[in-house]
């Protein structure tokens, strides 16, 4: 079996309204970032965690902390949302910063082309966050 835990931005998740569906349907059919799981693996989704925010709003301390709590769950990978992949310019420090606290977990990060997000009606990039 492998635990899951699904990591997603704020910024779409609270701001925009986000509801992850597309993140759960890709989880469920095993595609996507979850394309690298076969069929007959038991995945198991022990939690979903918020980003508390881009590096100069908080502290990386908080990341460490939500991982650290979801961690006696036994996770074995971090999968980052769609967005978080696409539109996060931090994710490959927040990608380090867990591998360099958690060395056991591994990070995947989300599908670019799967981010057409049925939650937003215009790209992200023309909207204010």
């Amino acid at each position: 079996m492998t635990n899951i835990v699904i990591f997603s931005c704020p910024k779409v998740t609270n701001k925009l309204g986000c509801s992850c569906s597309d993140c759960f349907n890709e989880l469920k059919n095993r595609t996507g970032a979850y394309e690298i799981y076969n069929s007959f693996q038991k995945l198991e989704l022990i939690g979903m965690i918020n980003c508390p925010g881009c590096p100069a709003e908080t502290a990386p301390e908080r990341i460490v902390s939500q991982i650290r709590y979801l961690d006696k769950f036994n996770v074995d990978k971090i999968h980052f949302t769609n967005c978080m992949s696409l539109y996060c310019a931090f994710r490959y420090n927040y990608q380090v910063l867990i591998e360099g606290k958690f060395p056991r977990i591994e990070i995947v990060q989300g599908k670019y082309e799967a981010a057409a997000l049925s939650c937003v009606s215009e790209p992200l990039v023309q909207q204010k966050m």
